[in-house]
């Protein structure tokens, strides 16, 4: 089963509001065997919602739509929906003295104007929406939501339950499986596994991130022995390269090291300004191996925090090898990692240029350093920095341990 996600709002257009909500819908739509076949982006504008909810219909069979419900002239998604369908939008009594109860509490003035928030195409089935205002509706495969993403959330595993009855479907969910790949560029990894790509019940797809490659398969949970089999040929094959599965990331593989090997960590940045540490601190339990992180990011607190002697700085600069290394020898764990670079967008020079990083870590006794060039602003640069730092540090935990 196919369906397309329209999501409505000028503001997705020009920027001023990421889109999260896809993302969510994606997943549980997974748990129920439903492939998203498109996602439309369209403005607050009557003629660009119908003419997305045109091309939908004839390429799907069930629509999504996110955003658009409220009580202001630029919500116009209901109307949309009900002149696409060609009925009325009607109020139901009972959903009126509710969302004015829902005013009450919240000690706010109804306004005519909020009558809006539960007009619904003739016909259709409300969702009960217990975090917000306007409740979702559904009616003849199309569905519509509001915007915000906790009143969506709250919602939508309501209504895929409703939908899933409804349709008397036998529930297949969608099989994703991922393996995270590094050290291989991209047309080297497909050369070297595309033999075992011979399935046609299963997708496979090459996804590029800052810290590797993700070779993602995806098929339905029936074929899941057929995937677990792909993926043993893929480990035999290319497996040193293969740091993760799934959700897996390096911060909670590493966390998971540490506590193995009963190692504390503890972290000085000075490019990075606190995001490695924020890394860790995302880790349940991390608490169990990480002593502090320093944010050193003047020459001062290099010196004054991480007693580096001040000639260092002077002759190589702060931006060097030896001061990323004279930074994880100031911290006192069996683990350390620092950070030190120039991320822009000035400060840069010939010598030096905008993206240059050096990363210094510590397991034990052995200490090295890396040297990195990464291009981007200023946010990229950090973002690298910080990934690379992960990957470095949790290949040089593997080769201890080993």
């Amino acid at each position: 089963m196919k369906c397309t996600l329209v999501l409505v709002g000028t503001e997705l257009l020009n920027g001023a509001t990421i889109d999260t909500n896809s993302i969510y819908m994606a997943e549980e739509l997974n748990k129920y065997g439903i492939k998203i076949a498109y996602k439309l982006t369209v403005g607050d504008s009557l003629e660009q919602i119908i003419e997305a909810l045109k091309f939908a219909k004839k390429s799907s069979d069930l629509i999504i739509v996110s955003g658009g419900l409220g009580p202001t002239d630029d919500d116009l998604t209901k109307m949309a929906i009900s002149k696409f369908l060609n009925k009325k939008l009607i109020v139901e009594k009972d959903e009126l003295l509710e969302l004015k109860e829902k005013f009450k509490k919240l000690n706010i003035d109804f306004l005519n104007k909020n009558h809006k928030e539960v007009e619904k195409p003739e016909g259709a089935l409300s969702i009960k929406n217990d975090v917000g205002m306007a409740p979702a509706f559904y009616i003849d495969d199309i569905v519509a939501f509001p915007g915000v993403p906790r009143e969506l959330f709250n919602m939508f595993p309501k209504f895929l339950e409703l939908y899933s009855k409804e349709k008397s479907r036998k529930v297949d969910p969608i099989y994703i499986k991922d393996l995270i790949v590094v050290g291989i560029p991209e047309s080297h990894l497909e050369e070297k596994i595309k033999e075992y790509f011979t399935s046609p019940e299963i997708e496979y797809e090459f996804l590029v991130k800052d810290y590797g490659i993700i070779v993602r398969m995806q098929t339905t949970h029936a074929n899941k022995n057929t995937v677990e089999k792909i993926k043993e040929k893929i480990y035999n094959s290319i497996g040193k390269h293969i740091f993760g599965e799934d959700k897996e990331t390096l911060e909670n593989k590493i966390v998971n090291l540490l506590k193995n090997k009963k190692y504390s960590i503890s972290i000085a940045e000075s490019c990075t300004g606190g995001l490695l540490t924020s890394k860790f601190i995302d880790v349940s339990g991390v608490s169990e191996v990480f002593k502090e992180g320093i944010i050193s990011y003047s020459n001062v607190s290099k010196v004054q925090r991480l007693n580096i002697e001040k000639n260092i700085i002077d002759i190589y600069g702060a931006v060097s090898k030896e001061v990323a290394e004279k930074m994880v020898l100031g911290l006192d764990t069996e683990v350390a990692i620092s950070t030190t670079g120039i991320a822009g967008p000035t400060g840069g020079t010939e010598e030096k240029p905008v993206g240059l990083v050096y990363v210094g870590i510590k397991v034990k006794e052995k200490v090295s350093t890396f040297k990195f060039n990464f291009k981007g602003d200023r946010s990229r640069i950090r973002q690298k920095a910080v990934l690379h730092s992960l990957f470095e540090l949790y290949k040089m935990l593997e080769e201890d341990e080993q």
